[in-house]
């Protein structure tokens, strides 16, 4: 059951323009914080949008008829290496019905799901984008070397997660 609910894309040929520029502005953000946790951050990108409208038109194709909620469309980065490290189990159900995860570089470190008792560990390479629904629990690997980056955009949807994901 937990593998039917985990799509994987991978969009490298999207990303081949605007993946440094986006990587810098990712390394350049943490830098500048001031917060003691600074290895998850909202990300102030010129390429939300464009991200957001890739998420979007691979979720219409591979899931069940949705609408969005609003469009107050924002990006989320997660940065971990030697300096920041840490990582905790979570969900997203609060914030979102369908959740993804953009891969830019994950220096082989994947990510563990759980759902009803089951247990899925993945290890995406880099330039997929992993769309699930916001209720499975995950824990990040994290990298304490160099930096693996992953971008975390959300939807907010009028339906149930379970209609949207055929459950």
């Amino acid at each position: 059951m937990l593998e039917k609910l985990l799509y994987t894309f991978n969009i490298e040929d999207a990303l081949k323009n605007i993946k440094k520029p986006l990587v810098k502005e990712c390394l350049n953000q943490r830098k500048n914080l001031n917060e003691k946790i600074s290895y998850n951050f909202e990300l102030h990108s010129k390429y939300t949008n464009y991200l957001y409208n890739i998420f979007y038109n691979i979720s219409k194709i591979n899931l069940n008829t949705f609408s969005l909620k609003d469009v107050n469309f924002k990006m989320w980065a997660y940065v971990t290496d030697k300096e920041y490290n840490k990582s905790q189990w979570h969900n997203h159900k609060l914030t979102a019905s369908i959740n993804c995860v953009l891969y830019l570089k994950t220096q082989k470190k994947g990510i563990t799901f759980q759902y009803q008792n089951q247990k899925k560990h993945l290890l995406p390479k880099d330039n997929d984008m992993l769309i699930f629904p916001s209720f499975l629990d995950h824990l990040p690997d994290v990298s304490k070397t160099k930096p693996r980056i992953a971008l975390n955009l959300e939807l907010r949807c009028n339906e149930s997660v379970e209609s949207i994901f055929k459950l």
